[in-house]
Formats: structure tokens, C-alpha cells, sequence
């Protein structure tokens, strides 16, 4: 079963702006997972958002080496 994280949660948790992160969700730019609605609220899957964390971590390491 999916653990399902509030669209709160996943913004506070990339510390970006509101207005950067709905682009980020509307757009779906750099692999970003999809939305998951339930009624008018709006959920991530908690293993999508930590995976697409990592291998932005891990793309940012890369470009600095």
C-alpha cells in the first residue's frame, strides 16, 4: 500500500516557493512524479518523491565533480 504524502509536506520538504513547486508539479519537469488527487485534495506517493530526491541529489554531486 502506498503511503501518501500531503503536497504540504513535499513542498516544505524541497524548502522551495509555492509558485516554483506548482510549476514544478504542473509541468512534470526533471522526472517529477505525478499528482495523486482525492477529492480536492492533492497527495504524492512518499516513495516517488524520496526517489526523485535521490537521483536529484545524485545529478547534482555529479555536475559538481
Amino acid at each position: 500500500m502506498k503511503q501518501l504524502i500531503k503536497s504540504e509536506t513535499v513542498r516544505g520538504k524541497l524548502d522551495m516557493p509555492q509558485s516554483t513547486f506548482e510549476r514544478l508539479v504542473k509541468l512534470r519537469t526533471h522526472g517529477f512524479p505525478a499528482p495523486i488527487y482525492i477529492s480536492r485534495s492533492r497527495f504524492f506517493d512518499a516513495a516517488e518523491i524520496e526517489e526523485w530526491l535521490a537521483t536529484r541529489s545524485a545529478t547534482n554531486c555529479n555536475e559538481r565533480a
